[in-house]
């Protein structure tokens, strides 16, 4: 027959021989159904560290240095901070052969406030 495909079939007829045999009755046993749990969603986890930013003797500078907050606080401020930088600066140096100029200056770096949305909109 003119038009209709291959073996007869059209768009809106199927050819398989049985159509409908994958959607057989439901059975009540649980172990017989697939069933999907829905995803719960967790809350943030606390950053424990804290952003510097560093400027070298050489003038350059770098910023957003993640610090973990462990070992910040005590009588000592933010001294260990340096030696934690200092040490990653060195086994940089190390892997890149090329020696980091020390530090001059080390700064928290500014937390971004979120941004407001306008009600004009």
């Amino acid at each position: 027959m003119p038009g209709r495909g291959d073996a007869g079939c059209t768009r809106t007829q199927s050819c398989h021989p049985w159509p409908f045999a994958f959607l057989g009755p439901r059975s009540a046993d649980p172990t017989n159904q697939i069933v999907m749990s829905k995803r719960v969603k967790q809350l943030p986890q606390e950053r424990g560290s804290v952003l510097f930013d560093v400027a070298y003797e050489d003038g350059s500078r770098k910023s957003n240095r993640r610090v973990p907050m462990e070992i910040l606080g005590g009588f000592d401020g933010d001294e260990p901070a340096r030696l934690f930088i200092e040490e990653q600066d060195e086994a940089i140096a190390q892997k890149s052969g090329r020696p980091r100029s020390p530090i001059q200056e080390l700064d928290r770096s500014m937390i971004k406030a979120p941004k407001l949305v306008s009600e004009d909109r």
